[in-house]
């Protein structure tokens, strides 16, 4: 995520609330009538409407929070029940301002001290799922039986204040809350319509919108690869993009990120070395300094922490790992090596707490070839993972120089015979040194201080091969 979240709720909203509970206990009409009202309208009441709004204009009508002319909740006895003591509620009487979504007042919200909670009343749930059940019985069993996920969905969403303040931007959250009411549209289709089996079929064979209309102008690569790729990611949650120098793994990481997180979800890079450890990436004790006295303290690590924080995301959010086989990723993984083959279990850690990855999770990794081949690579560790495998893309340079008029067929005519010299694929020389809008100036520092250092380190006993590809022997073939 780029940049700081949008927020409209503040620590100072939940304080409000938990204050006016402890002082007024369920007594509405006091907190109205209390000196404090107005804190209570501009942190709480205002902002809470405004949650509303903007969830609504995400749904459907038949779904939407439509508020009368006068905007304030507490007096508009239509749309706010009451303050309520809810005593099911984190097994805690709390203070909640609570609205109706939906004509039929299937579907509410609150806001309450510890967060935000989407919930369906249960009477007419069950009131709906009568009425459903009497509509063409046989025609209806078949479509429970096969889209058996619309007819029972979750009961709530819950939204905890910690995700709302430290985690979560204002879009995120109307992003949550909304998605999690369009699970409840199809039952309201099957429960207003005459006939409902025609109406929900077209409901569920809705064309999906195109996805990668810019991803050759931004990459080079064609949408047939990116299908695939994506495809690849999603079936087997985590894929290692590997290849030799100058391939552009990272950008592909990144890029491939961007699509898989959509508009609500995120991404996160860490670089692995030779020094990173389990109680870095998963979790570990580490000393710290508590009011002068020395604690040692269980701390999660990177991944977890990613984990925790995508489990508030409705959206796919992407852990890329760069430079992979750079750690021990047997020590670094630890338990993590059986969760990545079988996401749907959760496990006790080594050092305590039991962990599962959340399904919205994917991990991308990048895996430099000249470092350490696919062959080297443990093989439990190689199942678990889908490998994308790049080649310098020679038609990506030819792309990337439209723009600045380079001449780049006498180089690309080059890095062929060069790469026929090396005659390993995981030693080739890749085009994204050459990406650059100013390579004609570039070009003799690029080949003379990266490219000559790098043929030298390969052919460290054949140093003759490396005279043929100096500088001095090429530049008049680059035609510049």
């Amino acid at each position: 995520m780029h940049g700081k979240p949008e927020r409209i709720f503040s620590e100072y909203t939940f304080v409000l609330i938990e204050e006016w509970y402890i002082e007024y206990g369920e007594s509405f009409n006091l907190i109205c009538q209390s000196n404090d009202y107005d804190n209570f309208l501009n942190y709480v009441e205002k902002p809470f409407i405004q949650l509303c709004k903007e969830i609504s204009k995400r749904l459907p009508s038949c779904l939407a929070f439509q508020p009368i002319n006068n905007n304030s909740l507490v007096n508009n006895a239509s749309i706010v029940e009451k303050l309520i003591i809810d005593p099911d509620h984190f097994e805690n009487h709390e203070l909640c301002l609570q609205a109706d979504f939906s004509k039929i007042n299937l579907l509410y919200i609150q806001i309450t001290q510890w967060g935000i909670k989407g919930g369906v009343r249960e009477e007419i749930y069950q009131n709906i799922l009568h009425e459903v059940s009497q509509k063409q019985p046989k025609a209806m069993m078949e479509l429970i039986s096969s889209k058996a996920s619309i007819f029972y969905p979750d009961k709530y969403i819950l939204i905890e204040k910690s995700d709302i303040l430290y985690y979560l931007g204002f879009k995120h959250l109307v992003y949550e809350i909304a998605e999690w009411f369009k699970q409840y549209l199809p039952l309201l289709i099957l429960a207003s319509v005459d006939d409902p089996i025609p109406v929900i079929h077209q409901y569920l064979s809705k064309p999906k919108e195109p996805k990668f209309e810019s991803w050759k102008d931004k990459t080079g690569f064609e949408e047939a690869e990116l299908e695939c790729w994506l495809n690849t990611i999603n079936r087997k949650g985590q894929a290692i993009i590997c290849g030799s120098p100058g391939t552009g793994k990272t950008f592909l990481a990144e890029k491939i990120a961007e699509y898989l997180i959509g508009d609500y979800g995120f991404s996160e890079l860490v670089q692995f070395h030779p020094a990173y450890s389990y109680e870095d990436f998963i979790q570990g004790i580490r000393p710290q300094s508590q009011n002068g006295i020395l604690a040692y303290p269980l701390v999660s690590g990177r991944f977890l922490e990613f984990c925790k924080r995508a489990e508030s995301y409705q959206d796919t959010c992407v852990l890329i790992i760069d430079e992979i086989n750079r750690a021990n990723l047997a020590q670094v993984f630890g338990e993590l090596m059986y969760l990545l083959e079988y996401r749907d279990r959760e496990i006790p850690l080594a050092g305590g707490n039991r962990f599962r990855i959340p399904k919205n999770v994917r991990i991308i990794g990048t895996m430099n070839t000249a470092d350490r081949s696919i062959a080297n690579i443990d093989h439990a560790l190689r199942r678990r993972f889908a490998f994308i495998e790049l080649r310098p893309n020679y038609d990506v340079l030819r792309r990337y120089h439209l723009k600045t008029g380079f001449a780049v067929e006498g180089l690309i005519n080059i890095l062929q015979q060069l790469n026929q010299a090396i005659a390993d694929k995981n030693y080739e020389i890749g085009i994204s040194f050459f990406l650059t809008d100013n390579l004609s100036e570039d070009i003799e520092d690029i080949w003379r201080m990266e490219i000559e250092p790098y043929l030298e380190e390969y052919f460290f006993n054949q140093l003759e091969k490396v005279d043929e590809f100096r500088w001095d022997k090429i530049k008049n073939k680059l035609w510049i």
